[in-house]
């Protein structure tokens, strides 16, 4: 009997404790990440656009030329992920305007830097290596790791 009193005690117990931790709270994932409102530590709207369309110009820039010679291809790390080290690798060519094309990436790692610590977000700290050489395929240069 004394036993089924300590059982019923605990569990009674057990089900009554709250979890402190709100999911709401948690910082959000990258991926996951709304991106209406700053007042919730997300991206506003603008920023949002401001991000999606670097990014796009940036990657217009990379596919403007065929790949034809791998010797003329290289690699840069795009995005910054909260813990470090690029969210991933993109391949251009030395024949585009480089300086103007690295100097759009070194603008949106950094806004995403930025961003990263305004708003806490968290990644999954995963290191994504660059690749060992770029090939060419289909006029499409492909990574080789």
């Amino acid at each position: 009997m004394k036993n089924l009193l300590l059982l019923a005690a605990i569990a009674t117990l057990s089900f009554s404790c709250k979890s402190t931790i709100n999911p709401d709270n948690l910082p959000k994932p990258l991926p996951e990440r709304p991106k209406e409102s700053a007042e919730n530590g997300n991206l506003t709207q603008q920023e949002a656009q401001e991000m999606e369309n670097l990014k796009s110009e940036i990657l217009t820039m990379a596919k403007s030329e065929k790949c034809v010679n791998s010797a003329d291809w290289k690699s840069v790390g795009l995005g910054v992920k909260a813990c470090g080290g690029p969210v991933f690798y993109i391949a251009f060519s030395s024949k585009i305007d480089e300086a103007k094309f690295l100097e759009k990436v070194n603008l949106y790692n950094q806004k995403s830097t930025e961003y990263n610590k305004k708003y806490n977000l968290v990644s999954d700290c995963m290191l994504i290596l660059p690749p060992e050489k770029i090939e060419c395929e289909n006029g499409n240069p492909v990574f080789k790791y």
